[in-house]
């Protein structure tokens, strides 16, 4: 009995490990600022949008000759101080930002380290747009926008578990704040975040 449950337990390990789907987790933090930073800013003392950790589930495909196509849904917190203003906390609005990249990835090699790299589409979607008072803007908003993205980094095989760090930079096609008050709170149409996946 015993020697079957190992033998099972090798032949699903197998099968799993040679699956072509993957999945996992895949968590970071952006290090550039998520808005416009310009001499409007440091001149009225308003403070950026918050950096916040993102994290979020990965889903994805192995495709032939180290090629995957893969899907993250990443989970942010963002919030927009306007602290220095001295006005109600009501006009430092908390927003649930989400971004939903897809990559063409390329992994060098099947060695204990590889380089990675890999390029894509992604989608943002700002939520609770209608805590952000109205007044502050003299043109519309979009809760989506779409941008590119391009990773590169190291993966690390550990058994059937890859750990891959990588530093992703996305250009946004357009912000999704588009137009305010003196110009100066729209989001920022570049952004690089540091990132760690962990995918079976």
């Amino acid at each position: 009995m015993r020697v079957f449950l190992i033998l099972s337990f090798l032949i699903a390990s197998n099968t799993f490990a040679a699956s072509p789907v993957l999945f996992g987790v895949r968590g970071g933090a952006p290090i550039t600022s998520t808005n416009i930073v310009d001499s409007v800013i440091s001149r009225f003392g308003a403070s950026s949008i918050s950096r916040r950790f993102e994290v979020g589930p990965t889903l994805g495909v192995r495709l032939p000759l180290g090629f995957s196509l893969e899907g993250d849904a990443l989970f942010r917190r963002e919030k927009l101080n306007i602290g220095p203003f001295n006005v109600p906390s009501s006009l430092n609005p908390n927003s649930d930002s989400w971004q939903f990249p897809v990559m063409l990835k390329y992994t060098g090699g099947r060695k204990t380290f590889s380089p990675v790299a890999g390029a894509g589409v992604t989608v943002r979607h700002l939520n609770n747009f209608s805590a952000i008072p109205g007044f502050l803007f003299s043109g519309s908003t979009s809760a989506n926008t779409v941008g590119f993205v391009g990773a590169a980094g190291l993966r690390l095989r550990m058994g059937p578990v890859d750990i891959t760090p990588e530093l992703r930079y996305t250009r946004w096609g357009g912000n999704n704040l588009t137009q305010s008050l003196l110009s100066f709170l729209p989001l920022s149409r570049n952004e690089a975040s540091v990132l760690v996946g962990v995918t079976f």
